[in-house]
């Protein structure tokens, strides 16, 4: 839209727009002030979210520290193809173990037997339409190695080999409806050979590994009343009950060469037997994976401490605070978002402070107690900086005292009771224990003493969790029987700076939180003001215009008059 053409001045000569303007430039200065408060409100606003994006990040890394990466650890092996075994490990001790892995666990299964090479049973020439039953309906019951057996019935609607497996695996998934229930152990597939009159075979393999209860044999047994009907072979049986069956007997069993095994093993020459080729147990913090038996040779696994994967995650940390250190010098130097900002000022100092200190809880005979004895710096700038020598030294001298610096550890005199880990509200220091009850899968409790008050505790499969509102709130255990002892709780320096970023970024009550709201909430009242303003100030434009424009008016009229006084002589 083309802007109104100005007849200013023709009259007075006075650039009456340029006079509009500058009062209206005069008058608008309150209104500037508001908007440049709320510019720099905007400005403290994304310096803020950037100092909580950037304690995020550090909180993060000290989490990871803390967790993991202490209990990293690296292993090596005699067999660099891993032909029988490899393992990881995490936060077990150094050491060597030899294994020899004899056998491996295998999977029970019930298949097709085989007649000349030909199947006799478990095989149809259509999946889709060969039928597997002659009659109205069949039933079948399935048992897997862990015991669990389950019924179905096939119809008119799905009496195919097709149908048979889709009602199989149909069992899989345990019955919400029922409190304990158990989904079948069995998973059944249906492989196409490509020859022979009957290519289509049906095959019943167990979940799991292992002999499990039965002893490794898969069963699937014809339990339609008045005897097998069926068309695959599968032997006739019984079941105790269709519903809920306990028992089974006869059936199709699996044959010799299809039983499950158990893994046979040995470690440092003691002979192991297990369900899984996982083996977990075995060893503290080592988790060996059997991947082929019949070895003769032992193969040697080394477990060391990863000492370059600690210290990488100690510089993540180090970089991690420089990065929040620099962002907040950036936005509090002369002019800066943050510039003379206590509330700032306050918040990195805090962390500083906690990244400083001494560990609560920290044990007198510890042999470190602090970021500095590990060969963490401060440096002029306010940055911090790793002595990687020093760090590393410090690792090989006693990785669990240099962890008990950053995370939430605990000391036990009771190896049957771990420490997993503690929260903000947990108390530090020495607290003693109880176990009464322990069941090993089952319930367990016991009572735990605090400046010498007594706090009950109960959990189950073998794990205490602190109650709310008491000092032990936030600590978790893992129990493994009864017994007394004491646990020497400590809370590390980066545990302390992850509960202290915790509350500063909380999403409503933390400390930034509040400090964002509050700004948001002053641009909200000044975004009113400033409307307010705008428009006083539109209505202020309108009135001078047709004020100057009046007084255009009037002189024209008083010229045009004294030129008709003029033209009377």
């Amino acid at each position: 839209m083309a802007s109104p053409i100005s007849f200013q001045g023709l009259s007075t000569g006075l650039q009456t727009d340029q006079l509009v303007n500058a009062i209206l430039q005069q008058e608008a200065q309150p209104l500037q002030r508001l908007q440049n408060k709320q510019t720099r409100n905007n400005q403290r606003v994304a310096a803020f979210q950037a100092l909580k994006s950037n304690m995020t990040s550090l909180s993060t890394s000290l989490a990871s520290l803390g967790g993991t990466s202490f209990n990293a650890r690296t292993v090596s092996s005699t067999d660099s193809n891993n032909t029988h075994v490899s393992a990881s490990a995490s936060g077990s001790a150094a050491g060597s173990y030899d294994l020899k892995v004899s056998q491996t666990a295998t999977k029970g299964r019930v298949s097709p037997t085989l007649v000349g090479g030909v199947p006799s049973n478990l095989a149809v020439a259509d999946p889709l339409a060969t039928p597997v039953f002659s009659g109205g309906s069949a039933s079948f019951a399935i048992q897997g190695t862990d015991g669990v057996i389950k019924t179905l019935t096939l119809g008119g609607t799905n009496n195919t080999l097709y149908g048979l497996r889709d009602a199989i695996n149909a069992l899989g998934a345990a019955d919400p409806n029922v409190v304990g229930s158990k989904g079948l152990g069995v998973v059944a597939t249906v492989v196409n050979t490509g020859s022979g009159a009957n290519p289509y075979q049906l095959v019943l393999t167990a979940k799991d590994t292992g002999t499990g209860t039965t002893g490794g044999v898969v069963t699937i047994a014809d339990v339609t009343a008045g005897g097998a009907v069926n068309t695959l072979g599968i032997g006739a049986g019984t079941v105790d009950s269709m519903a809920a069956p306990t028992t089974l007997t006869g059936g199709l069993a699996s044959g010799a060469a299809d039983v499950a095994k158990d893994a046979l093993f040995s470690v440092n020459g003691i002979e192991l037997t297990r369900k899984s080729n996982i083996v977990t147990d075995a060893v503290d913090g080592v988790t060996f994976t059997l991947k082929q038996g019949g070895q003769t040779t032992a193969t040697t696994l080394t477990v060391a401490l990863d000492k370059s994967g600690i210290t990488s995650a100690m510089q993540d940390v180090i970089s991690k605070f420089n990065a929040l250190v620099k962002t907040y010098k950036d936005a509090s130097a002369s002019n800066g978002a943050l510039s003379n900002d206590s509330s700032a000022r306050s918040l990195i100092a805090q962390v500083r402070a906690s990244l400083s200190g001494v560990p609560e809880g920290m044990p007198a005979t510890s042999p470190f107690s602090s970021a500095a004895d590990l060969g963490i710096k401060t440096n002029r700038d306010g940055s911090l900086s790793l002595d990687v020598t020093v760090f590393q030294a410090a690792l090989e001298k006693d990785s669990a005292a240099a962890r008990r610096v950053f995370a939430f550890t605990g000391d036990t005199t009771n190896g049957a009771v771990t420490v997993y880990g503690g929260g903000a509200k947990t108390t530090t220091g020495a607290v003693d224990f109880n176990i009464t009850s322990f069941v090993s899968g089952g319930a367990v409790s016991g009572t735990f003493t605090v400046n010498g008050t007594d706090y009950n505790l109960s959990g189950s499969n073998g794990t205490l969790t602190g109650a709310a509102g008491t000092p032990l709130e936030g600590l978790i255990l893992s129990v493994t029987g009864a017994g007394a002892g004491s646990l020497n709780l400590t809370r590390g320096i980066g545990q302390a700076a992850q509960d202290l970023i915790s509350d500063f970024t909380a999403s409503t009550t933390g400390n930034l939180s509040v400090l964002l709201s509050s700004i948001n909430n002053q641009n909200a009242a000044l975004s009113k003001q400033i409307f307010l303003g705008e428009q006083r100030l539109d209505r202020r434009k309108e009135v001078l215009q047709a004020q100057f424009s009046k007084l255009e008016a009037t002189i024209g009229q008083l010229q045009a008059a004294g030129q008709s006084l003029g033209g009377i002589r």
